[in-house]
Formats: C-alpha cells, structure tokens, sequence
C-alpha cells in the first residue's frame, strides 16, 4: 500500500492532475480566446511562484533546523543530573540468635524515608565543542535560506523563458489568425467562382493548399504557444488560460 501512495506522489509531480485537465480542454480554445488574451505582469508572476511546493519544502525544512537550534543550545541541561527517592511504610528486621534460630522483628510504627540529590557531569570535549555544533547548526539554517534564494532566481529566469516564448508566439499567433482568416475568405470565394464555371479546377486546388498551409502554420504556432503558457501557469502557480466550460 505504502509502494503505490509514493508511486501515485511521484506521478502527481511529473504529471499534475490540474496541468492534465488543462491539457485536456486547451483544444477548445478559439481564436478569439487567443486575440484576447494577456499576459499577467512579470511581478505578479514572480510573486505567485512563491506558493510553489519547493518553497513549502524549504519552510518545513528551515523550521526543522531552527527546532535543532533550539535544541542544540539547551544541550547544556544535560551534564545536570537530578534523583530523588522515596520510601513509606514499617520497618522489620530479621536476626540470629545463638541457637541458630531466626527470629524476625517488626515495629508497628509507619516511617517514611526519602532523599534528594543531584550530580553533574561536563565531559569536556562535548563541552568544548558546544559552540561548534551551535555554529553548524546556524549555518546550516543559512544554507536553506541561500537555497531558497537561488531556487526563486532560478524560477524567475525560467518565467522569464517561458513569458517571452509565450509573447513571441502570441504576437506571431494574431498574424497568423489574420491569414487563416484571409485564405478561408479566399477560399469560399474561389469555390464560387468554381461552381460558376469562372475558375479551373487547378486554380481551386491552389487556393485549397493556401488555405491548408495557412492553417498548418496556425495550429503549429498555437500549439508552441500553449506549451509556453502552460509552463507558465505551472512554473508561477498563475491561472492564464480561461477555457471555456
């Protein structure tokens, strides 16, 4: 049971449920969806791509270190030690006599015995050492904070990747709208002239392979730019694309 909940974890992380749904409804999206479409600021980006798992990750992990920390400074407490005992109830005593006979006495009166005392002990390399390990445990929380710090530059240049990819195709996706729309146009137009009897069968066959081209150059641009915007939403943890329901 435990094999397949780190199996399902680990498939979650390549393939999370909510970038497969998205994947899933981003071909209903339109042209229209697309001329509409902005891209959130790069602060904002940066911003949400705090909320990422990784940050969580280093969070639970630098709150791990300062409990350590904690820890390793009242490590003192431990070179004092303290006992205490006590004891309630009659006393007896068993003796000997001459004859070798064992005679056993007991005082019917109730005593209560107790003790109290303590001792300490400092082994002096573990002492010596003390501000050491205080000294690595520190810097071991300062290492977090560096990795963290590197991991939000590193995410940053790859938002910064992944936005201007999505621009580049999101400009170079208006124009090819424009010429998709066009050569449908052109199209319907020659089909026309075609049933007429005012163009030829070949004239139609060429404005066809416009049409297909035009919309093979579409899609290919479309479907690069939704890559880039879904690295995007999953890089910076920010909703882009609103598919229709």
């Amino acid at each position: 049971m435990k094999r397949r909940c780190v199996i399902f974890i680990y498939l979650s992380l390549i393939f999370p449920p909510a970038l497969v749904a998205q994947e899933s409804e981003i071909s209903k999206l339109v042209p229209e969806d697309y001329a509409s479409l902005q891209l959130p600021p790069l602060v904002t980006l940066f911003e949400n791509a705090k909320k990422s798992a990784a940050v969580e990750f280093f969070s639970i992990k630098k709150e791990e270190q300062e409990s350590l920390l904690r820890t390793e400074k009242r490590s003192w407490m431990k070179y004092f030690k303290a006992n205490a005992n006590y004891q309630y109830g009659k006393t007896g005593v068993l003796s000997y006599s001459e004859d070798n006979l064992s005679l056993y006495q007991y005082s019917d009166i109730q005593q209560s015995f107790y003790s109290v005392g303590g001792s300490i002990s400092i082994p002096m390399d573990d002492l010596f050492d003390r501000p050491n390990r205080v000294k690595r445990q520190k810097l071991e929380m300062q290492a977090t904070e560096v990795e963290v710090e590197k991991w939000h530059d590193e995410q940053k240049l790859r938002i910064i990747e992944a936005y201007t990819d999505a621009e580049q195709y999101l400009s170079v996706l208006k124009i090819k709208i424009e010429a998709l729309i066009l050569a449908n146009a052109q199209y319907r137009i020659a089909e026309n002239n075609f049933i007429n009897g005012t163009m030829t069968s070949q004239e139609l066959n060429n404005q066809k392979s416009f049409q297909v081209s035009a919309y093979a150059d579409y899609e290919q641009t479309r479907s690069s730019l939704n890559k880039a915007l879904l690295q995007l939403e999953v890089l910076s943890k920010t909703k882009i694309l609103n598919t229709p329901n």
